[in-house]
């Protein structure tokens, strides 16, 4: 079935009639022959929709089109004006209809699991595919997408910042999705050649795009250092040093939230949906990071582009799952143990929140440095109060105590396994290893490497069964890795993000 907009107002002397347009041939015939069929109900019930649409654009656009048409009949619709970087809010047609979906190989399942939970329209193999990324012979990308399926939509793109080959062809799809030309399909005879040049096409967009972005992989090169060459080495312990960081975190951040392009001159005389050419609209942009090393700086670095920054922690949630299990040895027996003090200020209030644990149930570890060495000092300390003013240390445990760690993502689990060892060392009158201890981490990193996830893999069961490690599947290639292995376990996001996106 093919999708079309309501009819347009009659177009300038000496151009085709939008009809000709190879989308809109055979329409009636196409949805009365479709009518009876469930896979074209949704298809149809979008049509209305950009029917709908269009109607209340041409409302608000009448003026300009009314001028468009008295004047100079080589005059596109599109003056060129840009109003602003970008709305803030959503166009019409996602008032009515249901989100689409998107996403880069990698996260494809977990994509596949979201639009269920957000009820999407699902599509057949015979029908394509929403997106295609593929390669030419060359190896540069030939990146494809289906304009019917999300003009005027909402789009909820599941970014994967991992596969660095894969940048650049998200990053395209990301703008093509902020505006794009459709040919008149009369141009197929020049192979779509002339119809810039000729000013016969239509404008298209989606109606709001959501960037979801499970892992950001460049979240630690979020600042500057100044740094030295000294014997051949780097270092950045010279205050004279020379050379900078590039922030890498920052200048990626800027990439995703680039405006989208502006038609091609002389313009479109359509809009696909229903919203202004004049000013450029330019569908809303919202960024979404889950559990981000450090939020500030990011979100400070887009401030002028105009997009949505939304920064959100899943550990909340996950501490509600954890209450509400079946072992849960309530407040006056569990402890949460963060190994590092940052660790601490980002979480330590959620624990409060959630788990009602006193000050002196939540606990870190300090690191010491010796040179380019980082180490844990071997004692356990905690805030005596909320104002953390005064500092305790904490000397034991009971065997009976459950220890849950948290932090944000690790690559090789050692401060992580080394803060299951020092609790262990402290259970008193007991063997450390029949304590139950939790081990929660977001982000399995594990350096992408799959020796590095078995090699985390040998380190959990030398801690004995009692202890779990828990993460979230925002990086695949690892995590998957450890499903089926009876010490961990893996958390879908898809419920998570579908609350998030809805």
């Amino acid at each position: 079935p093919t999708l079309a907009c309501a009819p347009f107002p009659p177009e300038p002397a000496g151009r085709t009639p939008r009809s000709t347009m190879s989308t809109d041939r055979g329409l009636n015939t196409t949805i009365l022959a479709a009518a009876g069929a469930a896979a074209a109900a949704s298809v149809v019930a979008t049509a209305l929709t950009l029917r709908l649409a269009a109607a209340e654009g041409r409302r608000d656009d009448a003026e300009l089109r009314a001028d468009s048409r008295e004047g100079s009949k080589t005059v596109p619709v599109f003056d060129r004006t840009i109003q602003e970087n970008r709305a803030c809010k959503p166009g019409r047609v996602a008032r009515w209809t249901k989100p689409v979906v998107i996403a880069a190989p990698a996260l494809e399942n977990l994509a596949k699991t979201l639009r269920k939970r957000l009820g999407c329209e699902e599509f057949s193999d015979a029908e394509g595919p929403t997106v295609s990324l593929e390669y030419f012979k060359s190896g540069d990308p030939n990146t494809k997408f289906n304009w019917q399926r999300v003009v005027g939509r909402k789009v909820v793109f599941l970014f994967d910042t991992i596969d660095q080959a894969r940048l650049f062809e998200q990053l395209s799809l990301l703008q093509a999705l902020q505006g794009f030309a459709v040919p008149d399909g009369e141009d197929e005879g020049t192979k779509w050649k002339t119809y810039v040049d000729r000013g016969r096409y239509s404008w298209g967009r989606a109606s709001h795009i959501t960037v979801v972005l499970p892992w950001y992989r460049p979240c630690q090169m979020e600042r500057m250092s100044r740094w030295a060459m000294c014997d051949g080495k780097w270092t950045n312990g010279d205050a004279e040093g020379q050379w900078l960081d590039v922030p890498t975190a920052q200048y990626m951040a800027r990439l995703l939230a680039t405006p989208g392009s502006v038609p091609p001159l002389p313009g479109p005389y359509d809009s696909l949906d229903g919203m202004p050419l004049n000013p450029l609209w330019r569908p809303p942009l919202e960024l979404l990071f889950i559990e981000l090393h450090e939020e500030a700086p990011i979100s400070h670095s887009v401030s002028d582009l105009g997009a949505t920054i939304r920064m959100e922690r899943f550990l909340p949630r996950y501490l509600d799952t954890y209450k509400a299990r079946a072992g849960y040895a309530g407040k006056a027996q569990t402890f949460v143990l963060f190994p590092d003090k940052g660790a601490y200020k980002r979480y330590a209030e959620s624990v409060t929140e959630r788990l009602k644990l006193d000050c002196d149930h939540i606990l870190y570890i300090k690191k010491t440095r010796v040179g380019d060495q980082i180490g844990q000092e071997q004692k356990l300390f905690f805030e005596e109060s909320a104002e953390g003013h005064t500092e305790a240390e904490k000397k034991a445990f009971h065997p009976e105590d459950h220890v849950l760690i948290v932090d944000d993502f690790t690559n090789s689990g050692s401060t992580l396994f080394g803060a299951v060892n020092l609790v262990q060392k402290m259970v008193a009158g007991g063997p450390g290893k029949d304590m139950s201890v939790t081990i929660f981490v977001s982000h399995l990193v594990a350096t992408y490497d799959p020796k590095a996830v078995d090699a985390i893999r040998t380190k959990l069961h030398a801690l004995g069964p009692k202890t779990r490690m828990v993460f979230t599947n925002t990086i695949p290639s690892t995590t998957d890795l450890l499903r089926g292995d009876p010490q961990v376990d893996v958390i879908d996001m898809a419920d998570f993000l579908s609350d998030l996106v809805q």
